[in-house]
């Protein structure tokens, strides 16, 4: 379990929401595990869109002066950053700068829609417990370094959680029960770094060769949820999926909402996955209607991995 987080549960660190507002950058927490191993924080950053039509970008280009750079107090002078650069402070005011371990990127929408560029970053720090002092840093597009002081869980609270997706309790019930199956409405999208954490990380199905592990329920706002899972599989089931994938097939891990004896299967709107010779794993993002009574009512199934439908209903944090 040391060194693998893809497996392993976590405290939830931060509950999301807006590090850092300026013109030139926005910065939200969209999920932070905290874990007696090590803290992960994914970070998104927004940039303003810009209005102008390709005529007066193309014009203003030729005529106006770049922009200056932010001054480096943290930064060395030169380093291998071309994008958000994140730190962490130790006791002595030396900054301690992390490579993300993944990151995607989108360059938004033309200037009559509303979103700018915005990327996506995940970090593994080493164990921090209590709090912990970031520093944020884009000096190429005038963001100066920044620090902000965040609370975390007490080692305590770390150690408790962190559990093997293998041993840690299941939340969700083998359930016979018939539905009347609908397809469930697309989501709009939502700026998912906005919303609150709504409950904790959790294996929501599980049997001895596969599990399927909420790893983030994220309250966006009065009407959305945002939704991350994770799923492991290893022996028969991971080569029956890896040959599903071979072919093109997709055997991904499924969800419906349950609502007045209807489950609506829900499309996820991002996702990737893995193998090789000793297992599979894979995530998903899903957009769901946030239910009138904070109480997530799912189906769950992964027939591909032996996993039949489970039903697990999840109260809702206040935020």
């Amino acid at each position: 379990m040391q060194g693998d987080h893809s497996e392993v549960l976590g405290a939830v660190a931060h509950r999301g929401g807006s590090l850092v507002q300026r013109p030139e950058l926005t910065i939200g927490v969209k999920q932070a595990i905290s874990r007696s191993t090590g803290l992960d924080l994914d970070l998104v950053t927004r940039q303003p869109l810009d209005r102008r039509d390709a005529t007066r970008r193309q014009h203003d280009t030729r005529v106006a002066e770049p922009v200056a750079p932010a001054p480096r107090r943290l930064l060395p002078a030169f380093d291998e950053g071309v994008d958000l650069r994140v730190g962490t402070l130790d006791d002595e005011g030396r900054a301690h700068w992390h490579f993300p371990t993944s990151w995607s990127s989108g360059s938004g929408d033309h200037f009559e829609g509303r979103s700018g560029p915005v990327h996506d970053f995940a970090f593994r720090l080493p164990p921090a417990f209590d709090e912990i002092t970031l520093v944020l840093a884009w000096p190429e597009i005038g963001f100066p370094e920044t620090t902000v002081t965040l609370p975390l869980p007490d080692r305590a609270t770390a150690d408790r959680a962190t559990r093997s997706v293998w041993d840690a309790p299941v939340s969700a019930v083998a359930t016979a029960e018939r539905f009347e199956h609908h397809v469930a409405a697309s989501c709009p999208e939502v700026d998912v770094e906005t919303g609150t954490s709504a409950a904790a990380p959790q294996v929501l199905h599980r049997s001895d060769h596969a599990a399927i592990v909420l790893t983030r329920l994220t309250v966006v706002d009065r009407t959305t949820l945002s939704v991350g899972l994770a799923s492991s599989a290893r022996g028969d089931a991971a080569q029956a999926i890896r040959a599903d994938t071979s072919r093109g097939t997709d055997s991904a891990p499924a969800i419906a909402v349950v609502a007045d004896g209807k489950a609506f299967w829900v499309r996820s709107h991002s996702g990737s996955a893995s193998g090789g010779a000793h297992g599979h794993s894979g995530s998903q993002d899903f957009l769901l209607p946030r239910p009138h009574d904070d109480v997530l009512d799912l189906l769950v199934a992964w027939p591909r991995a032996g996993l039949g439908e489970a039903r697990a209903r999840i109260p809702l944090d206040s935020p």
